[in-house]
């Protein structure tokens, strides 16, 4: 890819708010979040140890406050140049044993809210920016069987906004959240064709909602943005560290408007917010990254990664590890 597109594409990235965001109507939350990374059992003969953890940045919903490093070894904030997003990288030294790294840092974050989305006339323009949001990816796949459910689920569709509203009720009648069938979590798409074209229900969670949901849209040449963060309990603190968990959702561009939200598994789990997530998503989140098939700054040795965060990612002489524990906990300021 060259640098312009490179360029360009992280200026999509960094928008200002975009004009569907009704600011006067949007709720919002203020928080303190801690990030905490305990990695133990590095093999006593390793010779190189890598940790990339996921850093949060701003964008038009999120402003990130006061952040707070510690760690007992050399640190660098990098950012990726495919999706722009900010990685904490971590040199351990050789030799190094069990260790803790914590981010402790304040979030403002609004609420992205609209109840009379529109069809846009606006062209796309230059495709070079949206090069990475029209790219199927290892497991958001594009195949024939997912092009007959693009078509069905956009038949009589007309623009962006009408094209993701098909591919979004589609999506809510063919799948349901459910974690107790192996294979969930990955965003496989193929695996939700196969399920589905054999007449039975897709299932898995927010992953695989909204890499069905990428797919459906890329057959149509509408970019589609993948982003990864954490739930927040409605009104509550989190004061005990939570080990794991995490929250994704998506994004669709519409010309002269901007990356509308849709968050497709929360509507499956509460149907009377069906029209809300629809072009909305909550503040009770934080956004830790966006994108799939990541390749880290430094780059990793390893495979590109399906997503990154808020799990970190380290390599012991090239190899992926997971010797790691990772909470998160949180108050409302």
């Amino acid at each position: 890819m060259s640098r312009k597109i490179v360029a360009a594409l992280i200026a999509v990235v960094c928008i200002a708010m975009p004009d569907y965001i009704q600011a006067a109507k949007a709720k919002n939350r203020t928080f303190q979040m801690s990030y905490t990374v305990k990695v133990k059992g590095i093999p006593s003969d390793a010779k190189d140890v890598d940790v990339w953890l996921p850093y949060p940045t701003n964008d038009e919903a999120q402003e990130i406050l006061e952040m707070n490093v510690k760690s007992p070894y050399p640190t660098k904030v990098n950012y990726d140049k495919e999706f722009g997003n900010g990685i904490l990288y971590v040199k351990p030294m050789p030799g190094a044993e069990d260790f803790e790294v914590k981010m402790t840092f304040k979030v403002k974050r609004d609420e992205i809210r609209n109840k009379k989305l529109k069809n846009s006339s606006a062209n796309l323009g230059d495709m070079g920016p949206y090069y990475r949001y029209l790219t199927p990816s290892k497991y958001a796949v594009i195949n024939d069987t997912l092009k007959k459910f693009a078509a069905q689920a956009t038949k009589g569709k007309r623009g962006n906004v009408a094209k993701a509203k098909g591919a979004y009720d589609f999506i809510l009648d063919k799948m349901a959240y459910n974690k107790s069938i192996p294979g969930w979590g990955k965003g496989d798409v193929n695996r939700l064709c196969l399920t589905i074209s054999g007449g039975k229900e897709g299932t898995g969670n927010c992953t695989d909602f909204h890499s069905f949901f990428g797919s459906i849209m890329r057959t149509q040449g509408i970019p589609v943005v993948f982003e990864m963060g954490f739930p927040l309990k409605p009104g509550k603190d989190q004061v005990a560290p939570k080990k794991g968990g995490y929250h994704c959702w998506a994004k669709f561009y519409v010309p002269g408007k901007g990356w509308v939200p849709v968050d497709i598994s929360e509507a499956d789990k509460d149907p009377k917010k069906t029209d809300y997530f629809f072009g909305s998503i909550c503040e009770n989140r934080v956004k830790f990254s966006r994108g799939r098939d990541i390749l880290l700054e430094p780059n990793q040795r390893g495979g590109r990664l399906n997503y990154f965060g808020p799990d970190p990612y380290i390599e012991v002489d090239g190899v992926s590890f997971n010797g790691f524990e990772r909470t998160i906990a949180y108050k409302d300021i």
